[in-house]
């Protein structure tokens, strides 16, 4: 399993998830999942269905105020899922959005800062933070290619996974598992739902979002119940889209 979050704050809200919930969440998890860092869960999702880790899109500047000291708190480490050319500036891909609410993106020294700390990896959220349903081979290419130096350039590591904007199967254009792979990508994440990737390619991995509405009886409901609800109405949306 790997949930999805954007932002974290005192209070939930537009993309938000409450401070409060988040730490109920993850300590739910912990008491119920194998919870592990990216790595591990790449390398080990085919086998083992009761592995869990932790992502954030968009690379919001919570991830200093709030994510960072409960994570370290709880030894819970995360994924952190950068949109280059908005570091240091904030969501206006959100602008026309209704409730939509202005939230800043770390700036490079932090995103530097985090990459140094063994509870955070950091991966792509593609250079513009655009679907890319319409873009040619060659500007898909581009897209990722330069994201990924970009990041490496500055971190001084090697950047090994994507996240692709919003996510859904119409989204992918041109970025297919063969080409993410000869970018050096090695997984790269979707927000298609589901609670498990023992059956998913490793390019279309599938993750479980978590909304700033979903009480903590939500939560716990929805990751335990036998019949995945969720992941049913995922799948009627793949079929007439």
């Amino acid at each position: 399993m790997i949930l999805m979050y954007h932002n974290i704050d005192e209070k939930a809200g537009f993309n938000t998830v409450s401070a409060e919930n988040f730490v109920r969440q993850l300590r739910f998890v912990q008491q119920h999942w194998q919870l592990t860092d990216m790595d591990t869960y790449v390398r080990e999702c085919r086998t083992n269905p009761r592995l869990a880790t932790v992502t954030f899109d968009d690379a919001y500047s919570c991830i200093i105020t709030q994510v960072l000291p409960i994570i370290h708190e709880l030894d819970i480490p995360i994924t952190v899922f950068v949109p280059v050319s908005y570091v240091g500036k904030y969501n206006q891909w959100d602008d026309n959005l209704s409730g939509y609410k202005r939230i800043n993106i770390l700036s490079w020294n932090e995103i530097e800062r985090l990459s140094q700390d063994s509870h955070f990896i950091i991966g792509s959220h593609g250079m513009s933070h655009i679907s890319l349903k319409n873009l040619s081979k060659s500007q898909t290419e581009s897209e990722l290619r330069e994201s990924k130096e970009s990041l490496e350039r500055h971190l001084q590591k090697q950047v090994r996974y994507f996240a692709f904007p919003y996510g859904q199967r119409k989204d992918f254009g041109c970025a297919t598992p063969d080409l993410l792979q000869e970018l050096g990508f090695k997984a790269a994440f979707t927000t298609l739902w589901k609670r498990n990737n023992l059956r998913e390619n490793p390019y279309r991995l599938r993750r479980v979002e978590v909304k700033p509405t979903d009480s903590i009886d939500d939560f716990q409901c929805y990751l335990n119940r036998k019949i995945d609800f969720r992941f049913i109405k995922q799948e009627f949306k793949n079929l007439i889209r």
